[in-house]
């Protein structure tokens, strides 16, 4: 269920010797330059808009005479099994080392694997790792694990504290397994049709691909594509040139590729915004009677300013006598100056930035917990934070299911049903109605088009048949081979690696 890791090792010169560790393999693509320059001179390139490490070295090249200096340094670590480079990235001005790797492929060479219990591992069983639920609540202590043998295996001689180690971007990813390629590239064609739910809200954008869809904002990235397309691109070449080197086929790359056509993978990018964010709403200071009093002051006023900004905005469309009218209809709403005073405290604890490490100190531990006197920037990357990432995942990963639009009998019986047990009936005349030309366009979006009816009448529509089970993830095939909907479970994924044992021998660490 985890992908892609940015871990950050804060202190450089604390961990020197772990540097020089690195520095002692000489790695293709690995590129020095060492010298001395003020450390406000990189400030200043950077507040003037240059980011790229490699504009600034070539700006201090050419204003400078004498020495220099590269304050970054990138370069790539075989991991201790040598079937996976991971890239490390040193930044002496920012004062940290950071590494980027995916978790699958440092432990079994290949993101076609995920980061779960497999048949070989003492916590395995195929009824309960078959379940997602089960995979959820074992992802953390498996990544857990994975951290203290990384650190452990790359660097032995060097004793990292956790409480410098940064969780700084996480990737989380679930594999949906179909009955073949064909099945999952034409569900992937019906996802293009679907628009991802408070697209506006949230400020995204939805790009289409050929074998893929990304939707991204400024808190993180979420993408669905064809695995087996993608591995053909990237993994195969490099599981070639590995079986290249070793003499023999380490990688069973057929076995890799017919495998991984058959799968759709949903995949989450959230970086340090969004973890603030999941922190902040869902953990931070949960238990704590005072900042839940004081939160509550902070969505009223936020309502009220919200409720003065629409109010003001529609006075300025006004004139006259209208408009004096209108402002004594609708006056602001007073907020007081202690609540405003509360507002601002509770805003600047949400959007100060924090860094997710972990261990922390038990002073840390208090100030996410309850309110204190003192101020603090770190908080632990913990269980209940990766669970917030792996439920945002599944939310992603519902509004993409695809189910057949039933037979107009069955959504008949559904209504019928539905009045049975509620007070309130359904029209059924209007639905029926609605539901034909639903089934004869469709897609609910495309039918309320056609005929021309109001947003407020197909979000009305929608409603309706959201009560009866039937949603915009309820679509009319294109084909008369219909649809064949994969489970949300893992149970086809582990019995293709049950079965087929050739996946697992390339594994780096057997998570035992």
């Amino acid at each position: 269920m985890i992908d892609t890791l940015i871990l950050r090792l804060h202190d450089t010169v604390k961990y020197q010797n772990l540097i020089k560790n690195l520095d002692i393999l000489e790695n293709k693509g690995y590129q020095t330059e060492t010298g001395k320059v003020e450390k406000g001179d990189v400030s200043k390139l950077r507040s003037q808009g240059i980011r790229k490490s490699t504009e600034i070295v070539d700006m201090l090249k050419l204003n400078r005479t004498g020495e220099f200096i590269v304050k970054t340094k990138v370069a790539k670590q075989q991991n201790a099994s040598n079937h996976y480079s991971f890239a490390y990235f040193i930044n002496y001005t920012a004062n940290f080392i950071e590494f980027n790797f995916s978790v699958p492929k440092y432990t079994f060479g290949s993101n076609v694997l995920m980061l779960v219990d497999h048949y070989s591992d003492p916590n395995y069983s195929y009824h309960y790792c078959s379940q997602l639920e089960h995979n959820i609540e074992r992802s953390f202590d498996l990544l857990s694990r994975f951290l203290h043998q990384f650190f452990k295996m790359e660097f032995p001689f060097s004793t990292v504290d956790y409480q410098d180690v940064e969780v700084h971007r996480i990737d989380v990813c679930f594999n949906q397994v179909f009955s073949d390629k064909k099945e999952a590239l034409r569900v992937l064609e019906y996802q293009k049709r679907l628009k991802k739910k408070y697209a506006r809200e949230e400020e995204g954008v939805l790009r289409e691909y050929a074998t893929s869809l990304m939707y991204v904002t400024k808190r993180y990235s979420a993408k669905i594509y064809h695995k087996g397309s993608e591995y053909a691109k990237n993994d195969l070449k490099e599981h070639l040139k590995i079986n290249k080197e070793k003499g023999y086929q380490y990688f069973d790359t057929k076995q890799y590729q017919h495998f991984s056509d058959r799968i759709l993978r949903y995949e989450l990018t959230i970086r340090n915004g969004m973890l603030n964010y999941l922190h902040k709403k869902h953990l931070f200071r949960r238990k704590c009677s005072f900042y839940q009093m004081y939160y509550k002051d902070y969505m009223k006023v936020e309502s009220s300013k919200q409720k003065n900004d629409r109010i003001a905005k529609k006075i300025g469309t006004l004139e006259g006598e209208e408009r004096e009218a209108y402002k004594k209809a609708h006056p602001y709403d007073k907020i007081p100056k202690e609540s405003r005073r509360v507002h601002k405290y509770v805003s600047n604890l949400i959007t100060k930035r924090t860094y997710f490490t972990l261990s922390v100190t038990e002073g840390v531990k208090l100030y996410n917990k309850r309110t204190v006197d003192y101020d603090c920037q770190a908080a632990l990357f913990s269980k209940g934070l990766l669970k917030q990432c792996l439920k945002k995942l599944m939310e992603f990963i519902g509004e993409f299911q695809i189910k057949e639009l039933p037979e107009e009998e069955k959504v008949q019986k559904l209504i019928e049903h539905y009045k049975s047990q509620h007070r309130k009936p359904l029209p059924v005349n209007e639905m029926i109605w609605f539901y034909k030309k639903l089934v004869e366009i469709g897609s609910f979006k495309e039918t309320a088009r056609f005929y021309h009816l109001h947003r407020a009448t197909l979000y009305r529509y929608k409603q309706r048949f959201k009560k009866i089970g039937i949603t915009e993830n309820n679509i009319r095939p294109l084909t008369e081979e219909g649809i064949r909907e994969a489970p949300l479970d893992l149970a086809a994924y582990h019995y293709e690696l049950t079965y087929n044992p050739c996946f697992l021998k390339a594994s780096n660490l057997l998570l035992m």
